[in-house]
């Protein structure tokens, strides 16, 4: 059987019932969202429906540096379907639609299942450091006018330029200036 999700955006987020319900179907320590009903929502809020059901949402909310902070949750009966993936994907293309050069994630240390999210997150190709929580993921296209264009001179072996970390990613320096 195949499952069709729909991608839908809120206009107007606040919380609701179908997202307070999706919360409290994580595991207790995982989120830190913590609304009243009906309160307005920061960022812009997006919900992933099946036949017409609320099965997952997401958030992206805008950070320092041109950056955002993404969010998901599942309603933890439809874990391991692949909606989690579906609201990432979309997600990370809502994102680079907005010409948003990287977005990031934290797993809370109170996540009882901390390891096993962060391992999704990095075989979905964001990367962090052991000094701190947050997993951060290039999403913007090459061309776009955030990121610089290639070098055509070799920089001499074994240096490094501005904004090259010593695992090889490219941190735009410019683009993280405020």
């Amino acid at each position: 059987m195949t499952v069709e999700l729909a991608w839908e955006r809120e206009d107007n987020p606040v919380w609701d019932a179908d997202k307070a319900r999706i919360a409290a179907s994580a595991p207790d320590g995982a989120l830190g969202l913590d609304f009243a009903d009906g309160a307005g929502l920061p960022g812009d809020w997006f919900v992933a429906k099946d036949a017409g059901a609320v099965v997952g949402f997401g958030f992206l909310d805008m950070t320092w540096g041109g950056d955002a902070e993404i969010t998901l949750v599942v309603d933890s009966a439809r874990q391991g379907a692949g909606v989690g993936t579906f609201v990432m994907d979309h997600l990370e293309q809502e994102a680079r639609s907005r010409g948003i050069n990287y977005v990031h994630n934290s797993v809370r240390d109170t996540h009882p299942q901390r390891d096993d999210v962060h391992d999704w997150l990095l075989v979905r190709g964001y990367k962090g450091n052991e000094s701190d929580p947050t997993l951060r993921k290039h999403v913007g296209e090459a061309g776009s006018g955030r990121l610089p264009e290639p070098s055509t001179t070799a920089a001499p072996s074994g240096s490094r330029s501005q904004g090259e970390e010593e695992s090889g990613d490219y941190v735009d320096v410019e683009a993280h200036r405020f």
